[in-house]
C-alpha cells in the first residue's frame, strides 16, 4: 500500500513538470532532435548562441525581425521576415519549437511565427536552464540548414497599432508586461507608463525554478488584476518581446479569445510625443 500511495505521488509530481498549451517539455523537445518534420529556433543573442545551444537549433535573434530605426522594436516587412525564417530552414509546416533565456524573445518569436501563418509552434518551458538542468545535449558548433520556402504572408489581426489603442482605450484593457521598476518609471530607459495600463510583469509568469506557473495561478494573476476573458486585451511592453509571452500564455494556456499585441509598444508612444504617467 505504501509502496502504490509513492508511485501515485510520483506520477502527480511528474505530470505537473509537464506545461501546459503551446510550451512545450524538455522531453518533448529531445525527442524532437532528429525529427525532419521539427526545428528548434534559438531567439537568443548571437553571442549567446555561439557559447552554447542546444544540439541542431538554429539561431535566430528576436532582435533580427524587428528595425532599430527609426523607432527600435517595430518589425520589419513580411517579405523580409519570410526570408529570414526561410534562410535558417523555417518553414510554416513543420512542428517548431523556440527558447530563448526567460521566456520573453520566444514568447515574440511565437507572436511573429502565427501572423505569418505557422500553425504548430511551441515554448520550450524553462528556456536553457531548463534544458541544461534535464542533461540533454548541447554544442557550440552551428547548425547548418537547407533553406526553405516560408510564405511571404502575414495575418495582423492580433497587431495593434498607436491609432488603434488611442481608439480602444476606453473599451479594451491595457496590459504592461514590463518589470516594476520600467512600469513605475523608476529605471533610467522609462519615464512611466501608459495611462491606464494594468501591470502584469513577465516575471510573475514563472515559479523559482523558471517554469511556468500552472494554469489556475496564471488565471488568478490575471483576473485579480482584471483582465478577464470577456475583455480585449492589448499587451504592450518597451518593444513588445515581454508582450509576447503574454500573448503565448493568454492564449494557448487561459485560452482568451480577444488578445492584441501593440507592436510600436513605450518606444514608439514616448517616440511620437505621447504622455506617460508614474
Amino acid at each position: 500500500m505504501k509502496r502504490l500511495s509513492t508511485l501515485i505521488i510520483f506520477f502527480l509530481l511528474a505530470g505537473q513538470l509537464f506545461a501546459d498549451g503551446d510550451f512545450a517539455s524538455v522531453k518533448e523537445v529531445a525527442s524532437k532532435l532528429m525529427d525532419s518534420k521539427s526545428i528548434i529556433i534559438d531567439a537568443r543573442s548571437e553571442k549567446e548562441y555561439k557559447a552554447v545551444h542546444i544540439r541542431n537549433a538554429v539561431n535566430i535573434p528576436i532582435t533580427e525581425l524587428s528595425e532599430k530605426e527609426p523607432i527600435d522594436g517595430i518589425l520589419k516587412s513580411k517579405e523580409a521576415i519570410a526570408k529570414i525564417f526561410g534562410d535558417k530552414g523555417v518553414s510554416p509546416d513543420k512542428n517548431i519549437y523556440v527558447y530563448c533565456t526567460k521566456g520573453n524573445n520566444a514568447g515574440r518569436m511565437y507572436w511573429v511565427l502565427k501572423m505569418m501563418g505557422a500553425e504548430n509552434v511551441k515554448l520550450l518551458d524553462g528556456n536553457m536552464d531548463a534544458w541544461k538542468a534535464g542533461r540533454k545535449p548541447v554544442t557550440k558548433n552551428p547548425t547548418m540548414v537547407k533553406k526553405a520556402k516560408f510564405p511571404v504572408q502575414m495575418d495582423t489581426k492580433t497587431m495593434l497599432s498607436i491609432d488603434d489603442v488611442k481608439a480602444k482605450m476606453g473599451s479594451a484593457v491595457l496590459v504592461d508586461a514590463r518589470a516594476d521598476a520600467y512600469f513605475a518609471g523608476t529605471d533610467p530607459k522609462s519615464k512611466g507608463h501608459i495611462k491606464g495600463a494594468i501591470s502584469i510583469p513577465s516575471e510573475a509568469m514563472r515559479d523559482e525554478a523558471g517554469l511556468l506557473k500552472s494554469a489556475d495561478d496564471l488565471k488568478k494573476i490575471f483576473e485579480s488584476k482584471g483582465v478577464t476573458k470577456d475583455k480585449e486585451v492589448m499587451l504592450y511592453c518597451q518593444s513588445s518581446t515581454r508582450a509576447g509571452l503574454l500573448f503565448t500564455i493568454l492564449t494557448s494556456v487561459l485560452e482568451y479569445p480577444n488578445v492584441k499585441v501593440y507592436d510600436g509598444a513605450y518606444n514608439e508612444w514616448v517616440a511620437k510625443g505621447n504622455s506617460v504617467v508614474k
